[in-house]
């Protein structure tokens, strides 16, 4: 099933995560491939050909950075994107523009429950505070997050809020990818080291530089392995906890085509720039009309007013 994406209709980077993580790879790369490099520097005898596979080995130990720096990234990122807004809590009404579960693998899909809440209707129900409006809640930047910019439903082109229920498996996925591509560098390291001692290989000269060329290919190939690995388990466990709980049904509840209102934690998610309600904590069903073409021709308010008499001016009843 595919999740629910956004447009920006003016300014924003949706895909502003992908900055911020490909700092940690140029880091880690730089990190690895200087200390490869100083390693190689007090090596004696380095010329010709062992010279060659020095600098070989320094440019696979850069990659064996870049990989760690990716993991390490991607997890740091992924728990420091959403920033909590003041009111931490509201409550939304509007048209279910789409609905769909972000399903497929970390880090590439982090199987959230999405939604994208809007269409004329969009309202804002709670808190009453003045100067609190639609725009105010598109539009605001959380403390200590970047940019908010408004978006709308890529299908519709109405405006909308983006809104998630958040699974397990992308946090899950997010430490043990981390943790595993650690722990795989230092254990390839560590392994490099022994086949070097095996062999006799640190010598000097062409000796040390295959040396050096070992112990980098096995922490790149650690890194890589124990990322999968890590991503792979930390998947496995946060999907054993979604199926756990109730974390299925209650994204199958929030159907398109509704009206409803949402409520929950209100967040900068500084990673596609744009405002959300992240996680949705409860929901109620207004009307099912098929609101995406505004049919009801009322607005939200005077929908929910209806429920609460009985009567439903348009539709069928919830």
């Amino acid at each position: 099933m595919a999740g629910c994406d956004t447009e920006h209709d003016g300014a924003g980077d949706n895909d502003a995560a992908v900055g911020r993580v490909l700092g940690w790879v140029f880091g880690g790369a730089g990190a690895f491939g200087l200390a490869a490099f100083l390693e190689a520097a007090g090596l004696a005898g380095l010329v010709g050909g062992a010279l060659a596979v020095a600098f070989a080995a320094i440019l696979i130990a850069a990659l064996a950075g870049a990989v760690v720096g990716f993991f390490v990234g991607w997890a740091v990122n992924w728990f420091d994107r959403l920033h909590v807004q003041d009111p931490s809590t509201i409550t939304m009404s509007g048209c279910i523009l789409c609905a769909g579960k972000n399903s497929g693998v970390p880090p590439f899909h982090d199987n959230d429950w999405t939604f994208n809440l809007g269409g004329s209707m969009l309202a804002l129900l709670s808190p009453i505070i003045a100067g609190l409006d639609v725009q105010e809640i598109r539009t605001r930047d959380a403390p200590g997050a970047g940019p908010a910019e408004t978006t709308v439903d890529p299908a519709t082109k109405q405006p909308c809020l983006h809104c998630e229920i958040g699974s397990h498996i992308g946090d899950y996925a997010a430490v043990g990818g981390a943790a595993g591509s650690v722990a795989g560098a230092v254990a390839g390291a560590a392994i490099g080291a022994a086949i070097c001692v095996a062999l006799g290989l640190a010598t000097f000269g062409i000796g040390a530089a295959l040396c050096l060329l070992a112990v980098a290919i096995a922490i790149l190939v650690g890194a890589a392995v124990g990322g999968v690995a890590g991503t792979a388990v930390g998947g496995v466990i946060g999907w054993i906890a979604d199926e756990l709980s109730d974390f299925d049904e209650q994204g199958e509840a929030i159907t398109k085509g509704c009206i409803m209102t949402l409520t929950g934690r209100w967040v900068t998610d500084s990673s596609h720039q744009h405002n959300e309600i992240h996680d949705i904590a409860s929901v109620q069903l207004i009307e099912c009309n098929d609101c995406q073409d505004d049919k009801t021709g009322s607005a939200s308010s005077g929908l929910i007013a209806a429920v609460g008499i009985g009567r439903h001016p348009t539709g069928r009843d919830p």
